[in-house]
């Protein structure tokens, strides 16, 4: 009993901190989206009306799904490019390639560059009239490479995830990388004295230790592409750049919410539906994604 009111004493800061900014603020989001109201005066019961906007009013539920449909193609390459991006990197460094500290630290510096310092250089890049790459290429003759990039509908979305895996690799690989670090010397050692070669080791000795950062790597990265906001905001704009290639749910929560974009009129009520559906989206699919690795991890495992 004493050991148990110890425990207690212990996780309650936390918990009381967590509370107040996570699970009050979470309370009042669902509370708020049952009402029609801008901020200021009265709020007015209406119901399920602005989840029923979001999913079924054309305007508005078009919006929605294209922004949704943005966040998972983002979260497809996230898992299927960057994620193998990162392992790769990772064993390249780990097995010391040739200048592997510059590599390693030309990776993850773009991740302690701000969004905004990103974003800025991302357009000054891609500019179509100033920018340093068409300019480039119009120096070089090759001016029928020119384009408008960021307003180009087909390049578009294609750009921005460039820029925004660029920027943030370098956290899965040095995640992937630390796990890397703590496989047993002595398996390795086996391993080589066995005829392994690097490949070889990668593939059935060191990869299977991987699972627990790849996995964690891998609930991260879905996260992240599914709350993504500070650079589709800088390059795409509020309204998600040329016909909403750029647009993302937090895009949409921000511009209905504090951007009179919803019949011109401030709605926090609409925008804290928008905020309760997107919680349950991020706290559905990171349900999922747990079930699966755990299933495959500890199935494995025993």
């Amino acid at each position: 009993m004493k050991n148990s009111r110890a425990y207690r004493g212990f996780i309650a800061p936390g918990l009381i901190v967590y509370s107040l900014f996570m699970i009050v603020p979470l309370g009042f989001a669902l509370y708020y989206s049952f009402f029609s109201w801008s901020g200021m005066g009265e709020m007015e019961f209406i119901g399920m009306e602005n989840f029923t906007k979001i999913f079924f009013e054309p305007r508005m539920s078009g919006i929605f799904w294209n922004a949704l449909g943005n966040n998972f193609s983002y979260m497809l390459v996230a898992i299927g490019i960057f994620i193998p991006l990162q392992i790769l990197i990772a064993y390249l460094i780990h097995i010391e390639i040739a200048g592997h500290k510059a590599f390693k630290l030309m990776i993850f510096l773009p991740y302690v560059i701000s969004p905004s310092i990103v974003g800025f250089f991302s357009l000054l890049t891609f500019d179509p009239n100033i920018g340093m790459l068409n300019t480039f290429l119009l120096k070089i003759g090759l001016e029928q490479f020119a384009g408008a990039w960021f307003g180009d509908p087909d390049l578009a979305f294609g750009l921005l995830v460039s820029v925004i895996g660029w920027q943030g690799i370098g956290v899965g690989m040095v995640i992937i990388l630390a796990n890397m670090k703590s496989i047993p010397e002595d398996i390795v050692e086996a391993s080589i004295i066995d005829g392994a070669n690097i490949w070889n080791r990668f593939w059935r000795i060191e990869l299977p230790f991987l699972k627990p950062s790849i996995m964690n790597v891998f609930i991260l990265s879905s996260i992240f592409a599914l709350t993504q906001f500070d650079l589709p905001f800088i390059i795409g704009g509020l309204n998600g750049g040329i016909d909403r290639k750029l647009d993302f749910l937090n895009l949409v929560f921000f511009r209905y919410t504090f951007g009179d974009a919803y019949y011109g009129e401030t709605a926090l009520g609409f925008g804290a539906a928008i905020s309760v559906v997107l919680f349950f989206i991020i706290f559905l699919i990171a349900l999922i994604q747990n079930l699966v690795i755990k299933r495959i991890f500890y199935h494995e495992t025993e």
